[in-house]
């Protein structure tokens, strides 16, 4: 076998699918497996240098999986690990490509970012920096806070008429996420490719948002002030409470999922009330509503920085994806039956996440730019 041979065999392996005669092969060939140490070439660089960083590397991939892995296995992954290294040092170095175009290849994960649309129609472009001087719309301070956080203090009340009040917006491009405090003191989490619309001020019977995308809520009690978010089809209105809504354009449902206190779901059809732990799911084809037991971590994972996914379809998972680091996804062969269960940081580049849905032995990836190819 060559090296690419072997690798495959290996991977196919630890999948369990190999038959009896592809391991008798695979152990046969490990008991002459065999690195020879080439000679260096001052074109290299440094010998003592770049060894410590492919061994700190190796220790760094094997050390996760030992506790995993019987001796026989974790021999055996250590060499692929050292071949490929090897492999992959090497033609780094022989090729010497440019440092600039190597980044251009990487798909790095979103940050904190977002622009605030004022009453008057005036934006302001919102990142982590928290470089935007505080800015006054409507009677209230709003200040760009450091780590992506957006804070509104009401400083007076807006003389507008009665009855009449003035609405910001903050939107996420893909890629992009961030958190406010509106005025009334409720706490927002938005994640990418939303926006939530809200008055400058909170008065009369009501405190009522506009969502659309995605968004966790912390929401201030106030007896006499219930809070509704309207989304395409449906209005949640709780009085002080923690829930997450899914509300995306290119979902089939909407989803929502209380973690605390208690909602009333209402839209032309019928109204359900949600206990903590439950998910109520709108079908947007018949406007009906279900409600179901969830694992409410799952559904927030996102607000604190994590995928996670549980017995999820491979397309689920990729709109997340593309919405999170801005890519494109076309899909070739048939992934229908597909279901994929896993947690990674969202901070990990895109490569990262794709390993780790590759290591289950049934999906792979091409990567061509921005776009992500899913095959079998």
């Amino acid at each position: 076998m060559n090296k690419h041979e072997y690798v495959l065999l290996f991977e196919k392996h630890l999948a369990g699918q190999t038959s009896p005669e592809e391991e008798k092969l695979l152990r046969d060939y490990q008991d002459d497996f065999d690195i020879i140490d080439l000679p260096w070439d001052e074109g290299m660089g440094d010998e003592a240098k770049v060894r410590a960083v492919l061994h700190k590397n190796l220790n760094n991939e094997i050390n996760p999986i030992v506790k995993r892995l019987d001796y026989k296995r974790w021999s055996i992954a250590a060499a692929v690990l050292l071949i490929c290294s090897l492999g992959l040092y090497y033609t780094v170095v022989q090729q010497k490509p440019d440092v600039s175009q190597q980044l251009a290849h990487r798909i790095t994960a979103g940050g904190n970012k977002a622009v605030l649309t004022l009453s008057d129609g005036a934006k302001v472009t919102l990142n982590n920096d928290g470089t935007v001087d505080p800015i006054t719309d409507g009677g209230a301070t709003i200040s760009n806070k450091s780590q992506g956080l957006l804070v509104y203090n009401n400083i007076t009340r807006p003389g507008t008429a009665k009855g009449t009040n003035l609405f910001n917006t903050i939107s996420t491009p893909r890629g992009g996420q961030y958190q406010v405090v509106l005025p009334d003191g409720t706490k927002v989490w938005l994640n990418a490719s939303s926006s939530l619309s809200f008055p400058t001020y909170f008065s009369g019977l009501e405190r009522r948002v506009q969502l659309k995308g995605e968004a966790y809520f912390e929401v201030a009690k106030n007896a006499r002030m219930p809070f509704k978010v309207d989304v395409k089809g449906m209005t949640v209105k709780v009085l002080g409470t923690h829930f997450n809504v899914m509300a995306y354009d290119d979902e089939q449902d909407i989803h929502t999922t209380l973690l605390e206190g208690s909602v009333a779901l209402s839209n032309s059809r019928q109204v359900q009330m949600l206990k903590p732990g439950e998910q109520a799911i709108l079908k947007k084809s018949d406007a009906s509503i279900d409600l179901k037991k969830v694992n409410t971590a799952e559904f927030v994972a996102w607000k604190n920085g994590s995928f996670m996914f549980t017995d999820e379809n491979i397309e689920t998972i990729m709109r997340k994806i593309a919405r999170w680091y801005d890519v494109d996804v076309s899909y070739k062969g048939n992934l229908a039956d597909k279901v994929f269960a896993g947690y990674i940081s969202k901070d990990e580049d895109i490569s990262e996440v794709l390993k780790m849905l590759e290591l289950t032995g049934t999906i792979h990836f091409k990567v061509e730019g921005r776009r992500i190819v899913v095959m079998p």
